[in-house]
């Protein structure tokens, strides 16, 4: 669909939820995870968003790409914790790396010598975690250098936890994208979103009404189909979806599928 007249475009990603998408679409050996993002011309890409939904004489104005700005560790506070022999004596209990080992010995010194690996232990997964988080900065730094009129806006937290190492869910980036969504409404007349979150309904609803044409991108599978949940809601209350085929996916990612 390609709107009449010259357009004003400001593309709203939610860059987790694409990260996510990105990884279901395209397992190993394509993408690996790790990688964090794929090495592609990231402006060409929503560029090519922006004259496929508004036409080619349309003014892409800024691709916002937003990020969690932390990592919320749990437990929180670790220097503290690490101190407090009673406090590490609960968490390890709780770990499924060491409680056995622990629960185990009955010397004294064998359990001080577990205290001092299992605080060992958080503190590596602490740098492991900081590592990766940095890693992600860089590569967002880089786009956001290389790419033009591509802003990481960096908002709220994630949360880490380090006795299982794993991640949870955001909190507060999506709030950010939404406020965004709002405020900078006089700078475009098309509001892209890429993203399948329904928390984004009541801002679309919000600029509709200031008379802003909104497009919701969503991606398919290789069998044409939705991601599970794959922005449903939001398609619903934009004004129109963009559907991004598997193959016209991978093209722009640069992957060979």
């Amino acid at each position: 669909m390609v709107m009449n007249g010259v357009k004003r475009v400001c593309i709203f990603v939610d860059g987790e939820n694409l990260r996510h998408n990105i990884v279901d679409l395209f397992p190993p050996p394509v993408f690996y995870q790790s990688s964090y993002l794929p090495k592609t011309d990231w402006a060409k890409f929503f560029d090519w968003i922006t004259s496929e939904v508004a036409g080619k004489q349309a003014e892409r104005v800024r691709a916002y790409w937003y990020v969690v700005q932390s990592i919320d560790y749990a437990p929180a506070n670790l220097n503290a914790v690490c101190h407090d022999k009673e406090i590490l004596i609960r968490l390890i209990k709780k770990s499924p790396d060491f409680s056995e080992k622990f629960n185990a010995m009955v010397d004294h010194a064998e359990h001080e010598t577990i205290l001092h690996e299992f605080a060992d232990f958080l503190y590596e997964n602490r740098r492991s975690m900081q590592g990766r988080f940095d890693g992600w900065t860089s590569v967002q730094n880089g786009i956001a250098q290389n790419c033009a009129s591509v802003e990481f806006r960096r908002a709220g937290s994630i949360r880490y936890d380090l006795l299982r190492r794993n991640l949870g869910f955001e909190k507060a980036v999506d709030v950010k994208l939404a406020t965004d969504l709002i405020k900078l409404k006089d700078i475009y007349d098309v509001a892209i979103i890429v993203s399948g979150d329904q928390d984004y309904v009541p801002a679309v609803d919000t600029i509709k009404d200031y008379g802003k044409h909104v497009v919701n991108v969503a991606f398919l599978t290789s069998e044409n189909n939705l991601l599970p949940g794959g922005a449903r809601r939001l398609n619903q209350a934009t004004d129109s979806s963009f559907l991004i085929s598997h193959t016209d996916l991978a093209v722009h990612l640069g992957f060979n599928v």
